[in-house]
């Protein structure tokens, strides 16, 4: 996965697991601030249409964000591309075989359900 979608990968994935919100300008993370460059892109995806921000409280200005429909496709997306990048495996290198047996799924199963999303639903 190139950068510009890892970090949205990882904006998305953030806002789906909730605790994002916005005061005067700055992003937090169940309160602790987001870092620079993820600031850039849930500015951006905000923009774009795939992040909702909320009303907020008007005494401290505090707005959730939520993923919209477009963002949950997008975050489906790109969890779908990162768990085949995640099963390909790496040619041996020096001409050596592999001993390390199938990939760690580690990550493959990495993305939480976004809401309203049903195992038992069809697309």
């Amino acid at each position: 996965m190139s950068q510009p979608g890892l970090d949205e990968w990882m904006a998305l994935g953030s806002v789906a697991g909730g605790g994002i919100a916005k005061s005067a300008g700055i992003y937090s993370d169940h309160g602790r601030p987001m870092p620079d460059h993820l600031t850039e892109v849930l500015d951006r995806l905000t923009w774009s249409g795939l992040l909702r921000v909320a009303d907020g409280d008007l005494l401290w200005d505090l707005r959730r964000i939520s993923l919209t429909e477009a963002g949950q496709a997008r975050y489906l997306a790109l969890c779908q591309q990162r768990q085949r990048a995640q099963l390909e495996v790496p040619a041996p290198e020096f001409g050596t075989t592999s001993t390390q047996g199938p990939v760690s799924r580690q990550w493959s199963d990495s993305c939480p359900p976004v809401p309203g999303d049903r195992p038992d639903s069809t697309l």
